[in-house]
């Protein structure tokens, strides 16, 4: 049998929170006294809820550990692997949902396009995501299973993207996502329309900079901009601060207007593959947290379930 790894291991002392919750459920004699004096109909359904949420509160707790076990193969086989790491620095902010840019499509969509072009055409390369609101999260962590990031990216619509915009702290985030010990080049691929409401992006570039991350940017959206909000919010790509960004730590701009834009993007990430290259098949250990992320939302489902079904009984 595999051993199991977790990727961020502190994400499990969330146990210690949830383990004294449960010995609370069994303990508690207020609780208990609660109960019976409650119909069995309802005592029951209230149980299976509690259990449910319970179950729910592990699942989530377990996925925010980054599981993993047994092997996944490399994105190439047999041919030559190029040790290029690759986070997506994904802005969800709620102007990324503005149809601006390139035909009828949102901000969000036509970024998102372009990066699944680029992970079909510059094949070999170790793929991340991080996404970013007001506070930034690893969401796939690197792997050489390109299908785990870019079945992400395919759930990653409108449904993500919340009110402020914090790029200081989506850029750190994706740097964090690097393994120390790995030589490979380590860029991060910066997909936003360069709106910035809080932080500093310069700040989050300097340390990039500074560990060797090249930043790269697809700049979505347009100079004349959009609205939101029945035309109350003005947003405007900020192309100048996208250049400058992409600059700034030695990375190429892309302008996610262009139809060209994911071609171009993967001839530059070819570009960057160093001179000692490994051949052969590469594995690693699977990840598994979408398996226990999906278990939580279906539990979760549940447990609401069972109260709506109350409510109206």
């Amino acid at each position: 049998m595999s051993v199991i790894t977790f990727n961020y291991p502190w994400a499990l002392l969330g146990f210690a929170i949830f383990i004294p919750l449960l010995l609370w459920d069994f303990s508690s004699s207020h609780r208990k006294q609660i109960q019976k004096n409650l119909p069995q109909n309802l005592r029951m359904r209230l149980g299976v809820s509690r259990v449910l949420y319970r179950v729910f509160l592990a699942c989530m707790i377990t996925a925010l550990s980054g599981p993993s076990w047994g092997t996944a193969p490399a994105a190439v086989s047999g041919g030559t692997l190029r040790a290029v790491d690759v986070v997506i620095a994904l802005d969800v902010s709620r102007s990324m949902e503005i149809r601006d840019g390139y035909g009828e499509i949102s901000r969000l969509e036509q970024g998102l396009a372009i990066v699944r072009g680029v992970a079909g055409a510059a094949p070999g390369i170790r793929l991340g995501v991080a996404v970013s609101r007001n506070k930034g999260i690893v969401a796939v962590p690197l792997t050489w299973d390109l299908d785990a990031a870019l079945t992400f990216l395919d759930a990653a619509g409108s449904s993500l993207t919340g009110r402020g915009t914090n790029l200081e702290s989506l850029v750190d985030t994706a740097a964090s996502a690097f393994q120390p010990s790995s030589p490979s080049t380590r860029v991060i691929l910066l997909v936003s329309d360069g709106e910035e409401l809080a932080g500093s992006l310069n700040a989050a570039l300097g340390r990039c900079k500074r560990d060797g991350i090249t930043v790269s940017v697809v700049a979505v959206g347009s100079d004349e901009g959009g609205t939101l909000d029945n035309g109350e919010i003005v947003s405007r790509r900020d192309s100048r601060a996208m250049r400058t960004a992409a600059g700034q730590t030695g990375g190429v701009y892309i302008d996610g207007n262009r139809e060209d834009a994911s071609r171009a993007l993967a001839e530059h990430l070819r570009s960057l593959a160093p001179g000692v290259e490994t051949r052969g098949t590469q594995t690693e250990r699977a990840p598994r947290w979408f398996l226990f992320a999906m278990l939580a939302i279906i539990t979760f489902g549940a447990s609401k379930l069972c109260l709506l079904r109350l409510g109206r009984e």
